[in-house]
């Protein structure tokens, strides 16, 4: 084998050799015009099909006649004369394709980075203005909790006191919109990590989010339910995350189902170890364009619920964006009139082995 190697160098020199050559000859052919390079071609072709002529009748020992002598090179020039122009003229229209693309590949490199700049200065715009935010906000709430609850004594005036609990309400609600943004911030820009990742028990997580979403349904005369399968699922994940995603999506369920309607959240283990969790509405359901725009940040479909409803259009983008940090998919299935069913898919990665479900 190491003997080979220097006439496998010899033989890339001799194909590099023979690439410039032609190069050089193109560059040359394109100088002199398509006119006087054609010509030049023909004749290169006239002289190769003479000698070809001249070697052929030696070998055969026949005579070289005058008149073969002047037909050979010229009906070779003849035929050869179009096809060489045509042929020039494809290569010249490649050259400048060539030329184009190169020109378009340079103008979509600096688009795409200038989109990555612009979409990290947002996200940091984002992330900075959030912790600004937040700061005043703590002050905003704990202020108005002390009122509310009237730690520091009685309050006379009872519309202080609903004073108090609306401005804590307000708050609670914008904090929560801020925490969305700067979540969302976060994982575009890539800095949020799944290094607090550990793992817990899905069911409990389960139950809690919809333990917190129970007053949610009441208030909006939509029943909550919880169908899972009874087996012991620990996930490998960030837990706040997990109960994050299914707050979001179990609420904004709640919210576009009209009154007398239910929202399902389910659970059932994959064939390929994975899990999966749906939630399913009985609501005003969605077109394609609607799913499509409802999972981009900030789009939010005017329905007759979307109205009635505050919100920001981050609870569905934010899911699929943490859903897929861990690996997993978000989809989304609805019809008009008909319902929405989110499914949430946790690779096998996500799920403890059944051996350490057991020792836990």
């Amino acid at each position: 084998m190491e003997g080979a190697r220097p006439d496998l160098g010899r033989g890339c020199g001799v194909k590099q050799s023979f690439k410039q050559v032609l190069s050089r000859l193109e560059a040359w052919l394109e100088r002199i015009g398509p006119a006087w390079s054609t010509l030049t071609l023909c004749a290169g072709a006239a002289v190769a099909a003479f000698g070809v002529y001249v070697v052929l009748k030696s070998i055969e020992g026949g005579p070289i006649t005058t008149i073969a002598v002047i037909n050979i090179p010229t009906e070779c020039a003849i035929v050869a004369a179009p096809l060489i122009l045509y042929s020039r003229r494809v290569i010249g229209l490649l050259a400048r394709s060539r030329m184009q693309m190169q020109i378009m590949s340079q103008r979509l490199a600096a688009a795409a980075e200038e989109a990555r700049e612009s979409s990290q200065a947002k996200s940091a715009f984002l992330a900075n203005m959030s912790h600004e935010l937040r700061t005043p906000l703590n002050a905003i709430l704990g202020f108005s909790e002390v009122m509310k609850d009237q730690h520091l004594g009685p309050v006379s005036n009872p519309r202080y006191l609903a004073y108090a609990a609306d401005i804590h309400a307000s708050g609670q609600h914008l904090l929560g919109i801020i925490n969305d943004v700067l979540d969302l911030a976060k994982i575009e820009s890539g800095k949020m990590s799944l290094d607090s990742a550990s793992e817990f028990a899905l069911m409990p997580a389960l139950q809690s989010a919809l333990g917190m979403l129970g007053g949610l349904g009441e208030k909006h005369g939509v029943t909550v339910l919880g169908e899972w399968s009874g087996e012991d699922v620990r996930l490998v994940a960030v837990e706040r995350m997990v109960h994050q995603i299914v707050i979001n999506l179990v609420g904004n369920a709640i919210k576009f189902t009209p009154e007398g309607g239910s929202v399902t959240l389910g659970g059932a283990a994959q064939p390929d170890g994975g899990y999966a969790l749906t939630v399913r509405d009985t609501g005003v359901g969605m077109t394609t364009s609607e799913i499509a725009n409802a999972l981009i940040p900030f789009g939010q479909n005017r329905t007759r619920l979307a109205v009635r409803h505050e919100g920001t259009g981050l609870g569905l983008p934010l899911a699929k964006a943490m859903i897929e940090l861990h690996g997993g998919r978000l989809t989304v299935e609805s019809q008009p009139n008909r319902g929405t069913c989110v499914t949430l898919y946790f690779p096998p990665a996500c799920i403890a082995p059944a051996r350490e479900r057991a020792a836990a």
